[in-house]
């Protein structure tokens, strides 16, 4: 009997950015993002067992024979996916540490991890980037999803830093771990739970639209919202804290003025207790509405941030940065 076999992918936090890397905008203007992959993720184990394909999951709480099913949207992606890329037996497993839905790319994270799997079956690796690209492609075409490019980028490289784009080219910005920032956020960053999820496209809807119309407002805080990412990223390569995290903030404004399906009541409350509780920056993850809200603390004072924010969800917990991208746990 053949062994096990798991890819992992780490889930992104984006500080500032997010939604200039979406077309038409990235092709016209240019987009930037300073983003980070943590240590929490989506693992997506394989074993050939000698029968017919199964993909089960944790997560959506539903399997999937192939053969034995009808239409299950997800896990008959999925299995599209494998089955073309030549794996048509044996089981595997989707498990991820959140729910999906939630703003911390966790799409992307699944397709870069099945491929990176499929990839180590195959014996012949794709670099990240070629990755990247290709589960940009799967999301987009065969998935139907509407995401920034990224999401998939992000999690494929790993690590802490700022990523320029235009159209299919794309640059890395590093930050450094031990770096004085990298410190920082390793040791102070806290996600909070609003209780839902939600569906990215839908929440994207309204910015790809205006974009595309050439909505003058849309385009120009659009541009403002790439600067502040530029410019985060300086702060962030020269240990300007204090400039970094207001910059953070600057953003999350800046974006609430993309749509009405941006934020929440329940999202600004959150936001606000963390605030008012001495954290550094708040704002939330991903298109909007609910899902997740990332505060960024000093490291002494995440242990009463934390108790504060428990009185806001049920569920508030401290992520570290993960340096590394999508791979093979071995």
């Amino acid at each position: 009997m053949s062994s096990t076999i798991t890819s992992y992918s780490p889930f992104r936090i984006t500080f500032g950015g997010g939604g200039t890397d979406i077309e038409p905008f990235i092709s016209t203007h240019g987009g930037f993002v300073v983003n980070a992959t943590i240590d929490r993720g989506v693992r997506v184990s394989y074993k050939d067992d000698g029968h017919s394909l199964e993909i089960s999951s944790r997560d959506l709480l539903r399997s999937y024979i192939v053969g034995a099913n009808e239409h299950t949207e997800v896990l008959d992606r999925m299995v599209e996916l494998l089955e073309v890329n030549g794996v048509k037996r044996g089981r595997i497993l989707l498990n991820g540490d959140v729910p999906p839905g939630s703003g911390l790319g966790s799409s992307s994270a699944l397709i870069t991890a099945t491929l990176r799997l499929i990839g180590e079956l195959r014996g012949a690796v794709d670099p990240p980037g070629k990755m990247a690209e290709e589960a940009y492609d799967i999301e987009m075409n065969r998935f139907g999803v509407t995401l920034g490019r990224q999401d998939p980028y992000a999690i494929a490289i790993g690590g802490f830093k700022g990523m320029a784009f235009r159209g299919k080219e794309f640059t890395v910005h590093p930050i450094q771990v031990g770096s004085r920032i990298f410190s920082e956020i390793d040791g102070g960053t806290i996600l909070v739970y609003t209780g839902k999820t939600r569906e990215s496209t839908e929440a994207l809807k309204d910015q790809v639209q205006a974009s595309r119309s050439g909505d003058m407002e849309t385009i120009g805080n659009l541009e403002r919202m790439k600067d502040v990412a530029e410019k985060m990223l300086h702060s962030a390569l020269s240990g300007d804290l204090d400039g970094f995290y207001s910059l953070v903030n600057a953003a999350w404004e800046i974006k609430k003025r993309l749509g009405s399906r941006v934020t929440s009541e329940r999202v600004e409350r959150i936001i606000g207790t963390a605030l008012s509780s001495g954290a550094r920056a708040a704002r939330l993850m991903g298109g909007g509405r609910d899902g997740f809200v990332l505060v960024l603390c000093r490291p002494g004072d995440v242990d009463r941030i934390q108790s504060r924010l428990m009185s806001e969800s049920e569920f508030v917990f401290r992520v570290s940065l993960d340096p590394q991208g999508t791979r093979i746990l071995r």
